[in-house]
């Protein structure tokens, strides 16, 4: 298969992640609508909630988790490269690919497949949060932690496909520009 062909379908692959990303940027004004509720019930109707709180940790939890594979393709997540950097570019590309087959994906996995079945687990037996006074059921934001997890590991397949074609041919596989994130 051509380089040129791959990297188009890997770019179409990318809607996975941009499509999680907007996800979590709608969630993010959700939880802000949530605490903004809470404060006027709280401040202006001396009538707090007993679900905001519990609603703030669920949406937060799931935010982050959703939002990561568009965070990694658009390059974004913190990373220790000051040494890595200073490698020709070739090498930058076969220690991410290294990185990502042989440590990561595997740990998102392994992860990604508790949290699955601990999610499954949650809606059979309709598992309520015990550390909430609220006590609602858990499985939803299991699951938002589930899809994050795999839509994290679906991008990060993606992300060591680039740097491998990267080590053919390092000019080929260039960062996305924010355009080109929110564009499509």
């Amino acid at each position: 298969m051509k380089t040129e062909t791959l990297t188009r379908i890997l770019t179409r692959l990318d809607t996975v992640g941009r499509f999680c990303g907007y996800v979590a940027m709608a969630m993010i004004v959700l939880m802000i609508g949530c605490m903004i509720w809470e404060v006027v019930a709280r401040k202006a109707f001396n009538a707090p909630t007993m679900w905001a709180t519990t609603t703030s940790y669920m949406f937060n939890g799931t935010i982050f988790l959703i939002g990561a594979a568009y965070t990694l393709r658009a390059n974004q997540h913190v990373r220790i490269d000051f040494l890595s950097t200073r490698f020709p570019l070739r090498v930058q590309h076969a220690i991410n690919a290294l990185f990502y087959l042989v440590i990561f994906l595997p740990a998102l996995y392994m992860t990604g497949d508790f949290a699955i079945t601990k999610a499954l687990k949650a809606y059979d037996r309709g598992t309520l949060e015990a550390m909430s006074a609220w006590e609602p059921l858990i499985w939803p934001f299991l699951t938002g932690i589930s899809i994050g997890l795999v839509s994290f590991a679906f991008q990060v397949a993606i992300e060591a496909i680039r740097h491998l074609i990267g080590i053919r041919y390092p000019n080929a596989v260039a960062a996305p520009s924010d355009r080109d994130l929110l564009e499509g």
